[in-house]
């Protein structure tokens, strides 16, 4: 079946503002999703990284757009209602959104200073993504926006018809950044079964939406 790209939604121009291709995130993410590059020294340099940028993250990442591509994803990607959890929430840029369409909200972030600054009043959980302390199949939505991909968790997490919604902000230009069909080849390699879904260019990002087949 795979994935299904639907017609872009007011398509900006990506620009180099973060040097997405080329930044050093961009090895870390695919390492992670297809290697299991993750460990305690890894996990340490990423919080440390995020640490030190939750200051200034609301002012420099907030904005009208930001919620472009995720609320398109919601609507064209049919996902709504019960528990949604936001891994890698940052400092809630986008929680409210998601409060609008899931009775309940929770966001995960590895960084604690995100979490300090955060702009919205959903119920955190500090925590590493790779080891999620939550139950099995307690997510009906899995939101993970400009962040990495740990697999194993997003399978065991995400309820047996849950939605796992995979938004990056910049496209391809994201600095965390993996395509839909690299997601989906990634969850299969991992022994996660196969996945499908529907895409789509909104903004100047991207978004996927998909459930296991």
């Amino acid at each position: 079946m795979g994935v299904e790209h639907l017609d872009p939604v007011h398509p900006v121009a990506t620009s180099d503002r973060y040097s997405g291709s080329n930044h050093p995130m961009r090895a870390v993410t695919r390492s992670i999703a297809f290697e299991d590059g993750w460990g305690p020294e890894r996990a340490d340099f990423v919080r440390g990284v995020f640490d030190g940028l939750a200051e200034e993250w609301t002012a420099t990442r907030g904005g009208p757009g930001r919620t472009l591509q995720l609320g398109d994803a919601l609507d064209r990607g049919g996902v709504g209602g019960g528990t949604a959890v936001e891994l890698g929430s940052g400092t809630g840029l986008v929680s409210h959104l998601l409060a609008q369409h899931f009775d309940r909200v929770v966001a995960v972030d590895l960084s604690l200073e995100m979490l300090r600054h955060a702009v919205d009043d959903a119920p955190a959980v500090n925590a590493d993504a790779a080891r999620l302390p939550l139950p099995d199949g307690v997510a009906d939505a899995l939101v993970l926006m400009n962040m990495f991909l740990f697999p194993t968790e997003v399978d065991r997490c995400l309820a047996p018809d849950g939605a796992l919604v995979w938004v990056s902000s910049r496209a391809e230009d994201t600095p965390i950044h993996l395509a839909p069909e690299e997601v989906v080849r990634a969850l299969a390699e991992a022994g996660c079964g196969d996945w499908s879904g529907t895409a789509c260019r909104a903004g100047e990002g991207s978004w996927c939406v998909l459930r296991r087949t």
